[in-house]
């Protein structure tokens, strides 16, 4: 439904201008003061797509939205704020999602009435709480009350504009007896674009080009910026011309495909491979691109980048040398790089590459399963139709070493937020639905978010989940061992049977979950959900490595 330009009311014009820039879902949980706005999605061209909770629906939001390019989640005013987690979630990792909040209406707030959800006891008439608000000012980049019908328009395109701009939440709020007003006077002014100009021969590329040409080794390491700001052409156009190999960090993995001749490995410091450490540590110049630089990202600061030279570049600054560049965006510098003129290829080799061949995964049949055992069975299967989502654990760790696809990989490795996995699996089929999503997943994390499998079943999603049952949190382990670190154990693979749906499997060995696995991969319509019963003290050489390092 799309209503006509003098009838379009607030919430249409939310709803238009949001599908009009790609998004086809917006994930929630109804609630009596974002109601009116529901049943506006129920009629709109958008399908609404219910979660188990608030902060599920965000993480389902936050993976669609790094497929797509933008995400929605719509909840209820004062409960609906469990959701502050996820929205951190996307705020740190550069995801463009939109939170949409309903609220109380204009009205109640003028006659000062006490109503539930509010978060304050006292209520003046005419004052209207700003509380909830207040709170999301720290976790997204623009905020707006959607109150006036007069500059409605206006401040619902700003915000997306901003979203879209800086990859980062932004937070609508309409209370409820708005939603429903028209527009009085749509506004025809378009949101300001910042023109920017040619920095080909600025002076910044200069200093760039005369470094480069001092250089014999040098090693790009891209970051996940690449990928949301949708510049990994660039990046490939400069590589591939000069013959740059390029590593990418954790948060960067598949940044492009890791079958590309020049990619060289998942740099994360001591945590790395040791040939991709030995290689990225003999070059002699470094280009981060895109890159935070966070612990997790460097081996816990591990990652010996002490080279003479640094070109450092992302959206937040652009370092030469010791040169500070202001005022030179993101994506115009990447576009400036693509068209860099150097005197020649470089002629390196990259010896790192040995390691990122496929897997000779060959099940011995009654042998029992272990984790490496099962990254080498998941990696000899995986192709270009596949996505791989991990939650925190050493189902990302050990999912470094994967190889994979460009744009293949979602994790959250900065904020690190246990329960990611499955709605993010969930919100990745919707997003790529000819694909199909592997979520690898531990079952601590499994056990904070694993009812959105009834989301998957409700809406006929068939994402595979492999349980990584190590009893337990695993990645505390090697930290610091106590009985804190034990959990429930669960019949996981029972599971189905009392969602109503899907497939449970549980394999103790190698030939099982093999057969597993590749029934689940040729099988579509249904979710699987293949546990995988592992040691506690089962650790990827990774982990190991992260235990080792944290404790020094």
């Amino acid at each position: 439904m799309k209503a006509s330009e003098e009838a379009r009311s607030i919430g249409n014009t939310l709803l238009d201008s949001l599908y009009a820039k790609g998004l086809k879902h917006i994930f929630g949980i109804p609630g009596d003061y974002v109601l009116s706005m529901d049943k506006l999605i129920e009629q709109h061209q958008i399908q609404y797509i219910n979660g188990t909770s608030e902060n599920s629906s965000g993480y389902m939001a936050d993976a669609y939205a790094r497929l797509t390019g933008l995400g929605a989640v719509c909840i209820t005013y004062g409960v609906g704020i469990s959701i502050v987690n996820a929205v951190s979630q996307a705020y740190v990792e550069s995801s463009p999602i939109v939170v949409i909040s309903g609220a109380p209406g204009m009205g109640e707030y003028a006659n000062g009435q006490k109503l539930h959800h509010l978060f304050n006891s006292r209520h003046l008439p005419g004052v209207r709480e700003h509380f909830q608000l207040d709170i999301f000012r720290k976790m997204t980049v623009d905020q707006v009350v959607l109150d006036d019908p007069a500059t409605a328009h206006d401040l619902i395109e700003r915000a997306l504009s901003r979203c879209l701009a800086e990859k980062k939440p932004v937070y609508i709020e309409i209370p409820r007896d708005r939603v429903l007003l028209p527009i009085s006077h749509p506004s025809k002014a378009k949101p300001k674009v910042h023109e920017h100009k040619d920095y080909k021969s600025a002076n910044c590329f200069q200093m760039i080009a005369k470094i480069l040409n001092q250089c014999e080794r040098p090693v790009i390491w891209a970051g996940h910026e690449i990928q949301r700001y949708g510049v990994a052409k660039e990046l490939l156009a400069f590589a591939e011309k000069y013959h740059i190999p390029i590593v990418s960090s954790l948060m960067g993995k598949t940044v492009i495909s890791e079958r590309h001749p020049l990619f060289a490995g998942v740099y994360q410091g001591a945590m790395s491979l040791p040939s991709v450490q030995e290689f990225v540590e003999q070059c002699d110049c470094m280009l981060q691109l895109g890159l935070l630089g966070t612990d997790v990202e460097t081996g816990i600061f591990t990652a010996n980048i002490q080279h003479e030279i640094k070109i450092r570049a992302l959206t937040e600054e652009i370092i030469i040398g010791k040169h500070h560049i202001d005022k030179l965006p993101f994506i115009p510098f990447m576009q400036g790089l693509a068209k860099l003129e150097l005197n020649s290829p470089f002629k390196h080799s990259f010896p790192a590459k040995k390691d990122f061949k496929k897997q000779n995964f060959t099940a011995k049949k009654g042998n029992k399963i272990s984790l490496s055992k099962t990254f080498e069975c998941i990696d000899k299967y995986l192709t270009a139709d596949h996505i791989v989502i991990t939650d925190i654990g050493d189902c990302l760790f050990g999912a470094a070493d994967l190889t994979l696809e460009q744009d293949s990989f979602i994790s959250c490795a900065y904020f690190a937020s246990l329960g990611f996995g499955v709605p993010g699996a969930v919100g990745a089929q919707l997003a790529a639905p000819s694909r199909r999503v592997i979520g690898i997943i531990g079952d601590g994390a499994f056990q904070f978010t694993c009812l959105e499998l009834s989301t998957a079943l409700r809406y006929q999603l068939d994402p595979i989940i492999i349980l990584l049952n190590n009893h337990g949190y695993g990645t505390e382990r090697p930290l610091l061992e106590g009985k804190y670190n034990d959990i429930q154990e669960w019949n996981y693979s029972e599971m189905p049977k009392f969602l109503g749906g899907g497939i449970g499997l549980r394999t103790s060995t190698e030939d099982e979950f093999e057969s597993a696995f590749t029934q689940a991969l040729s099988r579509r319509g249904q979710f699987h959900l293949i546990e995988v019963p592992l040691d506690k003290f089962d650790f990827s050489p990774a982990l190991k490595r992260l235990g080792s390092l944290a404790k020094h």
